[in-house]
């Protein structure tokens, strides 16, 4: 994928544009915004930049272009949060180190690090040594659904650049591409329940989610207004399967992180989630977002779904 074909972020892509073309990209990047609006995507095409060998990059045909593609080019290492271990205090050290060697093929070597919302402090200041003074020729690209999940220093010595959702038209028109057998109105109908999300509207198209999104969204207004009947009632409706309760605790989880966002001052486009903001303290929005993966974490053991929705219903009053 190049720059033209990333979906919505107009002005945020027409930056970064100028910036490879100029040659005056920052050393550190910050790509910030709910999980599905593309961050990742957007990662790889700036890291693929990064390494193309051709006047007008991303080209997608060079063989530096490729490697990238298939996630195979010597220069670019990706760390991801959700897999355990690559992003604690060791891995980061060991990153640091390893930035100081010279690039292998490109002229610069990059460093994606992916889902970084849970990074430690400890992992984030072994991390700010190396931006405090980079090395030539290396480049870092961080994503996290907020940035103020990162240390006030580090986000001073990055640029930031936060991605929105896309209108539900557009991202209807864009997944249309993906499911072209999949009806047109289907599909603007699970854009518009995922807000122009293009990432949520796939999975959700995948999974046949329209009903546990709707089911989320009515217990997560439940459980933010007190309303313990409501929420006792609904999430007894979780019991059908196995898969539909964990696709309802999936659209809780990103619920639950839209309110922290708003509660801390970043925009969010879930009007859920930001009235749910007004009501609710911070305290109790980041013991609601842990008490959900709390669920999660039950959910993986063998538990008996009929008693499940009870005992959520208790964890979610908080």
């Amino acid at each position: 994928m190049q720059f033209n074909e990333f979906v919505a972020n107009d002005k945020l892509i027409e930056e970064i544009t100028e910036a490879v073309k100029t040659n005056t990209l920052p050393h550190a990047i910050i790509l910030d915004g709910a999980k599905g609006t593309g961050k990742q995507t957007l990662a790889k095409i700036i890291a693929q930049s990064f390494v193309c060998s051709s006047d007008s990059r991303p080209c997608g045909k060079c063989a530096a272009c490729i490697k990238a593609m298939h996630s195979s080019h010597p220069d670019i290492f990706t760390a991801n949060g959700d897999n355990t271990g690559e992003l604690n205090v060791d891995a980061i050290r060991n990153i640091r180190a390893d930035s100081y060697i010279m690039p292998n093929e490109a002229p610069t070597k990059v460093y994606l690090l992916l889902n970084c919302d849970k990074m430690l402090a400890p992992a984030q200041n072994a991390f700010l040594k190396v931006l405090e003074e980079p090395p030539a020729n290396v480049a870092f690209i961080i994503t996290v659904t907020s940035a103020n999940m990162l240390l006030q220093t580090v986000r001073s010595r990055s640029r930031l650049y936060t991605l929105y959702p896309a209108t539900p038209e557009a991202a209807a028109e864009y997944v249309l591409r993906l499911f072209p057998e999949r009806d047109y109105g289907d599909i603007l109908h699970a854009a518009q329940l995922c807000d122009g999300n293009i990432g949520k509207t796939i999975g959700m198209i995948e999974s046949g989610g329209e009903e546990a999104k709707k089911l989320a969204d009515e217990i997560f207004v439940a459980v933010t207004k007190g309303n313990e009947y409501n929420v006792l009632t609904l999430t007894s409706k979780m019991s059908q399967s196995r898969v539909f309760a964990v696709s309802v605790l999936d659209f809780l989880t990103e619920n639950a992180a839209e309110c922290v966002k708003a509660s801390v001052g970043a925009k969010t486009n879930s009007a859920i989630a930001s009235d749910a903001a007004k009501r609710m303290t911070k305290n109790r929005i980041f013991r609601l977002a842990e008490n959900i993966e709390r669920a999660k974490q039950v959910l993986e053991i063998n538990v008996n779904l009929n008693f499940f929705g009870t005992w959520l219903s208790s964890v979610l009053r908080v």
